[in-house]
């Protein structure tokens, strides 16, 4: 309750200075006949946004503990959007005002000492520049607001495969070529009842004939009535030798204050249930095995393993009994933090897969440059990690939860390929 305060109190001052800012500029740039012949667009952007947006999240802060129906999170999303779809482009116009502003005076000063008072008297060049500075500052404005819809209407759903290779000596012979599907973070409430929506997923995951499925987590926002319809998509996901789960953070129902103990545990069985009904082998702090031609490897599924704000149920050390005989070992953390915290150099799995992280739903991904705020709150945030012999691959996740968009990182469905051989990576 605290970060949720927290978090209203912050956009309550940004709102007000960004509004404060922006309406000071509004007057300042636009002609007096202008301005009231659009006062309406004034009103609308500098006062009543603002007092919409400010009582939209107080709602939400008031009704976030007692939600009980996944609409709320279509509504938290749905206000979210509207709020940085907005906010962001006026901060970027007054972030670029304030910059050539003051690099405006600083140039005018630099003219004034080095040209006469009477050189420097002819003031329609500078009218010209300024009116081009503000035109180029509504276009860098503009820039985010059309990425942002770009992101909410396509870029949430506009699936991609990444595929990687990984050789390991202590791979089984059995095993040379053993091709995983992982996918993460489904969070179904976001997709409310459009099922049309993940349905192409099939066909791409089915293309690729995976010997395995992995999902690392976050089946639901918080509710087990997300999960209801979409069995007809995910029974249809195929693969040889099984399909296995894992729960993540959100999959608890933590984040609501229940009736009673009693509704919040018929709420996480109905979760729990789902992965049966989808086909999906839920592991909870327990290992099983996958055999061929009389060689196995194991497969470890651990409950969420966070550091704080994040749940912390596993149990690694109850979910790998069993396993120290196995040659090559496989284990499923929602939470890449885990990695660090408790696998690295304590044990001997050799791939971990997770998610969580969602890549931040915004980010740069473009010729080898990879960046996204997530950096800033996860050491493993996305793609392949290494420490000696030992491998992590983080997924964005499927779905998207907080804004409805994903900006610079689509969902994504990964292959990973095992091969047997010297120690080391390279894409497929």
């Amino acid at each position: 309750m605290k970060l949720t305060i927290s978090v209203f109190l912050f956009v309550v001052v940004f709102v007000l200075v960004v509004d404060f800012l922006g309406h000071w500029i509004w007057k300042r740039e636009v002609k007096e006949d202008t301005a009231k012949k659009y006062r309406w667009l004034s009103v609308t952007l500098f006062r009543v946004i603002p007092i919409f947006e400010i009582l939209s999240y107080l709602i939400l802060v008031l009704q976030i503990r007692s939600a009980s129906s996944p609409v709320f999170y279509i509504w938290f999303m749905a206000a979210n959007g509207l709020f940085i779809l907005i906010y962001i482009p006026k901060l970027v116009y007054i972030l670029y005002y304030a910059i050539i502003h003051l690099l405006s005076k600083l140039i005018s000063g630099w003219q004034n000492k080095k040209y006469s008072k009477e050189q420097t008297t002819i003031r329609y060049p500078r009218i010209s520049r300024a009116k081009f500075l503000s035109q180029v500052g509504i276009i860098f404005a503009t820039a985010p607001f059309v990425s942002l819809l770009f992101g909410m209407h396509k870029g949430r759903f506009a699936f991609f495969t990444r595929h990687q290779r990984i050789s390991y000596p202590n791979l089984p012979s059995s095993f040379d070529g053993f091709k995983i599907v992982h996918i993460s973070d489904i969070h179904l409430g976001s997709f409310s009842s459009n099922y049309h929506k993940l349905e192409g997923i099939v066909d791409i995951i089915n293309e690729e004939h995976a010997d395995v499925i992995f999902f690392t987590g976050d089946l639901v926002n918080n509710f087990a009535e997300e999960t209801h319809g979409w069995d007809r998509v995910f029974k249809q996901l195929k693969a040889k030798y099984g399909k296995f789960s894992i729960l993540g953070n959100h999959d608890y129902g933590d984040y609501t204050d229940w009736s009673s103990p009693e509704a919040k545990a018929k709420n996480f069985q109905g979760i729990v249930d789902a992965h049966k009904n989808f086909g999906f082998r839920l592991l909870r702090d327990q290992s099983v095995s996958v055999e061929i031609d009389n060689e196995e490897i194991a497969i470890t599924g651990v409950e969420n393993w966070g550091h704080d704000p994040f749940p912390r149920y596993g149990n690694l050390k109850k979910a790998m009994a069993g396993t120290e005989s196995f040659p090559f070992k496989v284990l499923l953390s929602h939470d890449p933090d885990h990695w660090d915290a408790e696998v690295i150099g304590k044990t001997n799995f050799d791939l971990t897969l997770a998610g969580h992280t969602h890549g931040m739903q915004f980010g740069i991904d473009w010729g080898g440059f990879k960046w996204s705020p997530a950096k800033y709150k996860f050491k493993r945030w996305d793609g392949l990690y290494q420490n000696n012999n030992q491998y992590m691959y983080v997924n964005r996740g499927l779905g998207f939860l907080g804004m409805p968009a994903r900006i610079g990182m689509p969902p994504e469905i990964t292959v990973i390929q095992l091969s047997k051989g010297p120690l080391g990576t390279e894409p497929m």
